[in-house]
Order: C-alpha cells, then sequence, then structure tokens
C-alpha cells in the first residue's frame, strides 16, 4: 500500500467519522431538548388529574428535575457508546468490542451486588419514595441523611448537614424515610423541671408559636389551617418533656425549628420558667444550704 492509498484510506474513513459523529451530536441534542419539552408536560398532565391537593406543584418539580436528570445521563451515555461503536466500526475492530462485551458480562455476573444496585435503582425511580432536592434518611436507625442530589440507576447521591457528600449504593437501601414529602414538621423538644411550672409552659409555648405564625418573615413557612401541637411525653426524675410540632413548608423545619427554640428560650426565661439545671431556680431552701430548721 503506497503513499497515495493511505491518504485515500485516511481521508474516506475520516469523513465517515465526521459526518457519524455529527450526526450522533445532533441526535443528542434533538434528544436533550425532547426531555426538557415532553417530561414536563407528560407529569404536570398526570398532577392535573389528581384529587385537589395531593401532589404540591413542589412535588411535580421535584420528580420532573430528578427524572430529567436521569434521562440525560443516559442520554449522555448512549452518545458515547455509539461514538465507540461508530469508531469501531469505521476501522473495522468490531472483534474488540466482542471482547469489551464477554468481559462486562463475567463482571457483571461475579458482582451480583452491581446487578442488586441497578433493579433497587429502578424500582425506587418507578416507585418515587424520594426525589432529587428531597431530605432523606436511608438505611436502618444510624445511617446517612442528607438533601437528595442525584438519583441514578446504581447510586444515590446525598450531601449532609455538614456538607458532606454520600454515595451510596442503591442495593443498600431497603429502608427510606422522606422528611419532606409534601411537608415537614418542625419538633422541638424541651424539659419542664418544676410541676407547677407545666401549665405555665404549655401556654407560653402555645404563644410563642402562635406569633411566630403571625410573624411576616415566618409566617410563609408555615402551612395554612394546620394547628400547633403540644405534647407531653414525658414524665421522669429530670421533670416533663414537652414537644412542640408544627407543619411547615417542605424543607423549613430546620429554620422553624432554630428560631422556636430561640424565642421559646427567650419567653420562658422572662417567665421565670427553667427548661434544666442551667436555668432553673433554685429553691430557697436549697440555696441557703438547708431548711430553716437545720
Amino acid at each position: 500500500m503506497d503513499l497515495n492509498e493511505v491518504v485515500r484510506w485516511l481521508v474516506s474513513r475520516g469523513l465517515s467519522l465526521l459526518i457519524g459523529g455529527a450526526v450522533i451530536l445532533l441526535l443528542y441534542r434533538v434528544g436533550v431538548s425532547a426531555v426538557h419539552r415532553f417530561v414536563p408536560s407528560v407529569l404536570r398532565a398526570q398532577a392535573a388529574h389528581l384529587p385537589a391537593g395531593s401532589t404540591p406543584g413542589t412535588e411535580v418539580d421535584k420528580r420532573i428535575a430528578t427524572i430529567e436528570d436521569l434521562l440525560i445521563r443516559l442520554l449522555r451515555l448512549a452518545t458515547v457508546a455509539l461514538l465507540g461503536a461508530l469508531v469501531l466500526a469505521v476501522f473495522d475492530l468490531w472483534s474488540i468490542l466482542a471482547g469489551i462485551v464477554l468481559i462486562v458480562v463475567a463482571l457483571l455476573f461475579a458482582t451480583q451486588d452491581v446487578v442488586l444496585d441497578y433493579v433497587m435503582g429502578f424500582l425506587i425511580l418507578v416507585e418515587g419514595p424520594y426525589f432529587k432536592g428531597d431530605w432523606v434518611k436511608v438505611g436502618a436507625p444510624g445511617g446517612v441523611e442528607g438533601e437528595v442530589e442525584e438519583i441514578g440507576l446504581r447510586r444515590t447521591v446525598l450531601r449532609d448537614g455538614l456538607g458532606s457528600v454520600h454515595a451510596v449504593s442503591n442495593g443498600l437501601i431497603r429502608q427510606s424515610s422522606n422528611v419532606t414529602r409534601l411537608f415537614s414538621v418542625a419538633t422541638v423538644e424541651f424539659q419542664v423541671p418544676q410541676a407547677r411550672d407545666l401549665d405555665r409552659a404549655v401556654e407560653i409555648a402555645a404563644r410563642v408559636a402562635r406569633e411566630m405564625c403571625q410573624d411576616p418573615e415566618w409566617k410563609d413557612r408555615f402551612r395554612e389551617d394546620t394547628p400547633t401541637d403540644i405534647w407531653v411525653i414525658s414524665i421522669g426524675i429530670d421533670g416533663a418533656t414537652l414537644r412542640i410540632q408544627q407543619r411547615v413548608a417542605t424543607g423549613a423545619h430546620g429554620p422553624v425549628a432554630s428560631e422556636l427554640r430561640r424565642r421559646l428560650a427567650v419567653a420562658l426565661v422572662s417567665a421565670s420558667v427553667g427548661t434544666g439545671r442551667w436555668d432553673t431556680p433554685l429553691p430557697i431552701s436549697s440555696a441557703l444550704g438547708g431548711s430553716q430548721d437545720e
């Protein structure tokens, strides 16, 4: 083969490679555009036929973001695979592809955990226990908790409150708890050591929660027509434990609970209602070192 034949071979193969690559990239762009148009229209049309209030707009948006993200990543993977197949076809290297396929199949059968990851990932996407943007706990007690940043067929990526990113294999997710589905619940617990202060503490907690619900800076984070629940959940040697629960907008449970604790602390101290050893007034006899009879 002389130099001219080599040049003609490279030009012909290069032209085929260029045209084929351009077509594949064009199909990718068309596919991405179709995903951005098709997925939102279908999911919003589906949500429109559901009972009113069963699926808020935020939940639909999360589902759209999750499915769009997955489909676009699959499109990228398919595009890379097609470009690789194009190179193999142009340079007649199909024997290499056959070897790669055999290696991949052998690895899949040897690592059954990977197959389980993909099966569980498919079930997670179909059943939808959580979507991108939800705050979830996965695994048994003591597992991983954080905001869902990515849901793939093989893994789920979470970012916890400290900013750490956790990649959890879908095959390990046997239990998931979604704390931002439809609404969140802000929960605050505090101790009331003195029995005589219990009724006043309940009244103060109800007043503080009511005032916070009416505060213009915070009222948008509260769900309308949802009362504040105040429970005495335990009585022990350290006093009574009160729990305040308030339904709030999805994802607002952390800031609302923090602000509610701050306001409660100020209100309880102002009313001389202690909540622990650090701010509970001692009886007069204890302060004097004993009773008057001693």
